[in-house]
């Protein structure tokens, strides 16, 4: 599990990631010059935003609604200016600054080497020459919450510490035997270059050698070894920390790291990373090279989100996870929580994968950010109760529409991020925090119910909104907004079915609403499909105005959820896969990127096609991989950049197809080796976690399935399915099963 290099990294794509769901770090391993990215994961522009709701929006959105019920789609755009939400500081994550240490090796470097190993969660460069050797390690703690870079030189040699801010507003000082830092989250792009997060900084360097400080750094001279801790904090969640408390916090964590001293804080790193090292873990005997990095694509990206996303983190995983490649900042989508695929596709491998706290700061921002926000937009927005998210939010936990009319109305972002809580209930059985979010599903449910209206033919439809992000065509013109979208139906209907779930489970006393949420789940719009023999996206016949558009939303029936599976819904599953041949033809035509191709892959694994994800997987690993192995969101026609921009989402979307393809648990049944593809020969998945609070391990030999263990701390009894074969079993602590236990359909 390391990725090693003979070479320094030139540009972001090939540095390596460091995080501790507070701090992260790009390394790049310069020949004698030491660069690190760093970042502070609350590193933010922007405010609260008070005027988000446009005044008279209420009003607005029932005369779109009007007007889409007459077909005039021109008139329903023209209502929606005055619908959609402003932006004026929305804000951004931005890079805090880099750190450097530059080397007097005094010759030419003439052995090299550099790494990154995930188990230990750690990055070493080695550097010699013909009168030094280096060696430096760099870990970020999350028990002392520092970034430590630990240096070792085979004779005495002088070096040089530095920082040097993002932008202008920040800077640095000396201090004795260390440096202060700070930063200002300010920019122009999203925000008024007046608001953002402040940010203060220290870093404690502990030496053998002599220390000298000027304005221009700290100087170590004549030193054979140096620990450097450095620590950051930010006014995120008070704005009245003065800056001098801010430096007492990151320097006080500096010292009692120094106090522990750098053996014990990487006993204490080491110890804490076992929470990721001891969580899931897979062994592929493959038959060609892709299939030998499947292991290490899978933990690597089971690593990156270990990385961005911790149970004390103050917010979730944005757009980049911690890290910020200066990109994704300075374009118009930002580096913030997109709720249209991007945030929830971070976190699907939290479960399945045994570290389900990672997913702790997501729900709280849910609950403390999004939620409240979700209120205003839902009653000055809307006219109606409960609360909703759009298609983005942010820190501060936007929920008003989107400031441009073809991505808003979209209330149900708010339902798909909501079914992460959901769907922690289902892995772990946890029913105390399932009746402690319920609150937050019937408030949800409350607006859904107002917003949803019935047709003339005892249907009932919602709207009018967009399916992300994508347009049909209309008098010859790219329009967005309509009536009765796939995505939205399947969103309400996917967030009632959870609410009646819950309800069962919690064993609620029925309210008078009950009837009616069970009238309209059953009437929802069903899918359609058009005479192409695809799904329909729209509640309408008009063509698409980019048909190899990235967005697939009307196919999330299919995956992240259960309403379209092969056992019950053969034919929506042809349907499917018609609609997922039509948007790849021509190949070249496909608008690309990480994230998008991991969607193609997962829809595939869900159809049972492992040879159809497999290809899906060979594609990304040879078109869309930087060379530090985080997939990357390439400039493409409908998300304009001016460079590759790193998505997390990328990573953590590959990690959950490789799941996907090994084990599936949705709708109350296991499948093993649902989409294994010929090339992963042998191989075996340990402590994979199911929904039902099960753990399993699980090998297969030539292809086929050899055993399994199932472990469950209460017993329970299991219904399993191995191709056309079925095995139902009492587990009880651990049961093992192997061919023998099925019996053909």
């Amino acid at each position: 599990m390391r990725l090693v290099y003979e070479k320094p990294a030139l540009r972001w794509g090939e540095a390596l990631p460091l995080g501790n769901g507070r701090i992260g770090a790009m390394v790049y391993g310069g020949a004698d010059c030491e660069e690190i990215d760093l970042t502070e994961h609350t590193f933010y522009s922007g405010e609260v935003e008070k005027t988000a709701n446009r005044e008279g929006a209420a009003e607005a959105f029932q005369k779109m609604r009007k007007a889409e019920q007459t077909g005039d789609y021109d008139q329903v755009h023209r209502e929606a200016k005055q619908f959609i939400g402003r932006r004026e500081n929305y804000g951004t994550h931005l890079p805090t600054g880099k750190l450097y240490i530059k080397y007097q090796m005094g010759e030419a470097v003439q052995e090299y080497e550099r790494g990154l190993e995930l188990e230990t969660g750690k990055v070493w460069v080695l550097r010699k020459s013909d009168k030094v050797r280096i060696f430096e390690e760099i870990r970020t703690s999350h028990p002392d919450k520092v970034l430590l870079v630990s240096v070792e030189c085979s004779g005495k040699m002088d070096l040089k510490l530095w920082f040097e801010p993002y932008n202008q507003e920040g800077g640095m000082e000396p201090t004795e035997v260390g440096i202060r830092f700070f930063a200002d989250a300010f920019e122009m792009l999203h925000c008024d270059q007046k608001c953002g997060v402040h940010l203060e900084g220290a870093l404690k360097v502990v030496t053998d050698g002599e220390t000298e400080s000027d304005e221009s750094g700290l100087w170590i001279r004549k030193c054979t070894n140096v620990q450097i801790y450095l620590a950051m904090e930010t006014d995120f969640e008070n704005k009245d920390l003065s800056d001098r408390c801010m430096h007492q916090i990151a320097f006080a964590r500096c010292i009692s790291a120094v106090q522990k001293g750098a053996a014990e804080v990487i006993r204490r790193h080491e110890e804490d990373i076992k929470q990721f090292t001891e969580g899931t873990r897979l062994e592929i005997e493959g038959t060609d090279s892709v299939s030998e990095k499947i292991p290490l694509m899978f933990q690597y990206g089971r690593y990156l989100l270990f990385c961005s996303s911790r149970e004390d983190s103050k917010l979730p995983a944005h757009l980049q996870g911690i890290w910020n490649d200066n990109v994704a900042c300075r374009i118009g989508w930002t580096c913030d929580m997109h709720l249209d695929i991007n945030t929830q596709m971070n976190y699907w491998p939290a479960e399945f994968s045994g570290m389900g706290f990672v997913a702790e700061p997501l729900y709280r921002w849910i609950e403390e950010k999004l939620i409240p926000e979700g209120r205003k937009t839902a009653r000055l927005s809307y006219g109606m109760k409960g609360w909703v998210g759009e298609i983005v939010s942010n820190a501060w936990g936007y929920a008003a529409p989107y400031w441009a009319s073809p991505i808003a109305p979209c209330p149900t972002g708010g339902v798909w991020i909501l079914t992460h809580l959901w769907e922690h209930y289902l892995y772990t059985r946890d029913q105390r925090f399932l009746e402690e979010v319920f609150p937050l599903i019937e408030e949800a449910v409350e607006f859904f119910l107002e917003y949803v209206y019935q047709t003339e033919s005892g249907k009932y439809t919602c709207g009018p909104s967009v399916s992300p992000e994508n347009s049909f065509l209309y008098n010859g013109n790219a329009r967005q907004i309509s009536s009765g979208c796939t995505y939205e139906i399947l969103m309400i209907r996917e967030l009632f079915f959870i609410y009646k779930k819950a309800l069962d489970i919690l064993k609620m006393p029925k309210k008078e609403q009950d009837i009616k949420i069970s009238e309209i789940y059953e009437n929802l719009l069903p899918y359609r499909v058009l005479e192409n023999g695809c799904i329909a996206e729209w509640d309408h016949d008009l063509p698409e105005a980019d048909p190899q558009h990235r967005h697939t939303s009307h196919l999330l029936g299919l995956f992240p959820f259960a309403q379209i599976t092969p056992e019950e819904t053969p034919d929506l599953c042809e349907a499917a896969e018609k609609t997922l041949q039509r948007k790849l033809t021509p190949s070249e035509n496909w608008e690309d990127t990480g994230w998008a191709r991991s969607m193609l892959m997962l829809y595939e694994a869900r159809l049972q096609h492992g040879e159809k994800a497999y290809a899906h997987i060979c594609h990304m690993m040879e078109h869309l991989l930087e060379p530090n192995f985080m997939v990357y969101h390439p400039p493409t026609r409908g998300a304009g950049a001016f460079d590759h921009v790193y998505e997390l989402d990328g990573n953590t979307g590959l990690c959950s197809c490789i799941g996907e393809m090994l084990i599936q648990s949705h709708r109350g049944r296991i499948r093993f080796l649902p989409a294994l593809p010929k090339n992963w020969k042998n191989g075996k998945i340990s402590s994979f976690h199911a929904r039902g609070n099960l753990e399993i391990d699980l090998e297969w030999r030539e292809g086929v399935f050899y055993r399994a263990v199932l472990k469950s701390e209460i017993p329970q009894n299991v219904s399993i399915y191995l191709e056309d074969a079925n095995c139902n079993v009492r587990v009880e602590k651990e049961t093992e099963i192997t061919s023998q236990d099925f019996i053909k359909k």
